[in-house]
């Protein structure tokens, strides 16, 4: 039996959820509607529970831990989402590189050259890319830089949240490659696809 990456559950009048995603996986997991998957997304990203949610990282139970240890499993999960924006008043560049120059690694040189590589990879042209504010990119740009910006973070889970939306079908088939970008640098990592039942 594969070791849990998640476990998670919640309870509410409405419905009841149940999530399990084996390491290394790769999970598509529809959830009720918009409030269930941005509870499970912030649960994820926080390593924290609300009353009614209980939740396993890596099979460790989020409840009561110290905030070190808190912190430790944060850093194993990253989320391509809604819920985690770029910084509105920064360049693609400086968003991207923000983590890095704060914790001071990577270093900002490796940095560039995954990012080079990535948006090359896309079809952009870097030097451009990265020189724009957040509310000159599109959707899809938007979306292309805070996948870069994780990778540098190389997270050992990666959470993709409503992926598709806000894309047309051409930018779509973009963001379908993210998976593989992801694998190429972490072939034993763990993918979540998460939706609501409404988009499906």
């Amino acid at each position: 039996m594969s070791e849990l990456a998640l476990r998670y559950s919640r309870k509410t009048p409405r419905h009841e959820v149940q999530v399990s995603v084996p390491q290394g996986a790769v999970t598509h997991l529809h959830l009720p509607d918009d409030d269930a998957k941005a509870h499970l997304v912030t649960a994820l990203l926080k390593a924290r529970t609300e009353p009614g949610e209980e939740l396993e990282l890596f099979g460790e139970s989020a409840a009561d831990l110290a905030s070190h240890q808190r912190e430790k499993l944060r850093s194993r999960i990253g989320a391509v989402s809604p819920i985690v924006g770029l910084m509105t008043n920064l360049n693609a560049w400086e968003n991207i590189s923000l983590p890095a120059a704060y914790h001071g690694t990577p270093p900002l040189e490796q940095v560039a050259q995954l990012a080079n590589d990535v948006l090359s990879a896309f079809g952009a042209e870097p030097r451009y890319f990265f020189a724009r504010l957040p509310e000159e990119l599109g959707m899809l740009e938007r979306k292309m830089a805070s996948f870069v910006r994780l990778l540098v973070a190389a997270p050992e889970f990666m959470v993709f949240d409503a992926l598709e939306d806000g894309l047309s079908y051409a930018e779509c088939r973009h963001a379908a490659r993210f998976e593989a970008e992801y694998r190429a640098r972490q072939p034993q990592g763990t993918v979540l696809y998460i939706d609501t039942k409404e988009d499906a």
